[in-house]
């Protein structure tokens, strides 16, 4: 058995006994899921990973890799009325996230770092 063999199933074997998974070792894991051929769910159940953290660390590292992707759904409760549809171009946004906070966003802002508070957020409780 190779070194690199031997530090991916005790990696494994550590993240099945732990509640939290450093960076690095949720790299290692999607990782040998991704080489396995298995599905999440199979993966997860060979080795007693829960398949939700799998797929979180999934949805994270795509999230990372394109902040686009780590916008959620908007939902519109009421027709603009006609005194906000006539707002000036530089009006500035307000975004409520799942559990009702809010974050006002002004003209300009990047996208990257939004993307970044909104997830750090949503993660925060």
């Amino acid at each position: 058995m190779g070194r690199d063999t031997e530090r991916v199933d005790a990696t494994l074997e550590k993240a099945a006994a732990s509640n939290y998974w450093s960076e690095a070792e949720a790299q290692v894991v999607l990782k040998a899921q991704e080489a396995s051929g298995l599905s999440v769910a199979e993966f997860a159940r060979r080795h007693g990973l829960g398949p939700q953290r799998l797929r979180w660390w999934k949805k994270r590292r795509a999230e990372e890799a394109n902040p686009a992707l780590a916008f959620i759904p908007v939902r519109v409760e009421a027709e603009p009325s006609s005194q906000a549809q006539q707002a000036p171009s530089g009006a500035s946004m307000e975004v409520v996230l799942a559990r009702g906070r809010r974050v006002r966003v002004e003209p300009g802002f990047d996208a990257h770092a939004l993307a970044r508070l909104v997830r750090a957020l949503e993660e925060a409780c």
